[in-house]
């Protein structure tokens, strides 16, 4: 089977200023990025405006739907294991970056490892497609339908995937979101979805024992044990502008203790035991941000 198809080669004649507008729209499936979005739209809850909110279960099921899509892609990396296009390394259009810039921009714009399928085009689908239909709006469909097709494109044209890697990514994206949405009330059953998850990221350790498989394990695990221990309890709290930004403070400071860990690229056992704490932290901030604004 070829991957090459073309579109690298073209996508390198393209002008500069637009590979740079696509390393700015790529972020949006960067995994830091994901979590936060998913992370705000729980801690907050139903407190944010009324467009931009989801109730804290539905906002759990986004969590597990991102889990089950990062673990279904380490899973298939580690079980392909095909390259990605030669220069993926390194970041292309870098001399219209500044100097002080220019580690953030690689670190959006170059990748390394295995390429198929596309990890940002699964999370496209699995994230934004999820959103789409939790939200259940026009608006929503349409901003969704764009984001599945636009952000995998500026893998290509970044030079960092093949075509063939974004239309796999795609399809186990939609594959994916489908089965767990059918299968878990279509959004009404975060704890299903996040078992799951799990069970995917089990499938995924057992391909290979790497850092990307041991974090998705944690996650999945931890989330799945912290939703059956304190998941009640979340849906039965409050859900106040206070309480959410209490609570952001509260899993910011797990995500971010987990970012200084992982900045030193780990062991796989430390990157499983980081999200596996992270999770419980990002899951069980709501009470404690809610408690906390109750006594001011």
């Amino acid at each position: 089977m070829t991957r090459e198809l073309g579109a690298v080669e073209f996508a390198a004649g393209l002008p500069d200023s637009v590979v740079v507008a696509a390393a700015l729209v790529t972020a949006l499936g960067d995994v830091w990025f994901v979590f936060l979005l998913l992370g705000t739209l729980y801690w907050f809850g139903t407190a944010l405006p009324a467009r931009l909110s989801l109730s804290r279960r539905r906002a759990a099921f986004a969590i597990a739907l991102a889990f089950g899509g990062l673990a279904a892609t380490t899973a298939l990396k580690e079980t392909f294991r095909f390259p990605r296009p030669p220069g993926a390394a390194e970041p292309a259009a870098a001399g219209l970056i500044p100097d002080a810039l220019l580690p953030l921009y690689a670190e959006i714009g170059a990748s390394s490892g295995f390429g198929f399928p596309s990890g940002h085009a699964v999370s496209a689908v699995v994230v934004y497609g999820g959103l789409a239909l939790l939200i259940g709006s026009t608006r929503s469909y349409a901003v969704g339908a764009a984001l599945c097709a636009v952000l995998p494109l500026t893998r290509v044209v970044l030079g960092v995937h093949y075509l063939v890697d974004i239309l796999a990514g795609v399809a186990f994206g939609a594959a994916y979101l489908g089965l767990v949405h059918r299968l878990c009330g279509r959004g009404s059953n975060p704890g299903r979805a996040m078992m799951i998850a799990l069970v995917v990221a089990v499938v995924g350790a057992g391909v290979g024992y790497t850092a990307d498989t041991m974090l998705a394990l944690g996650g999945a695990l931890g989330a799945r044990m912290a939703w059956g221990a304190i998941g009640g309890a979340v849906l039965d709290e409050s859900a106040t502008r206070l309480g959410g930004a209490l609570g952001a403070a509260v899993g910011l400071a797990f995500a971010g203790l987990f970012a200084v860990v992982y900045a030193v690229d780990p062991a796989p056992y430390l990157s499983f035991i980081g999200m596996f704490v992270v999770i419980w932290g990002v899951l069980a901030a709501p009470l404690a941000g809610e408690s906390l604004a109750r006594r001011v």
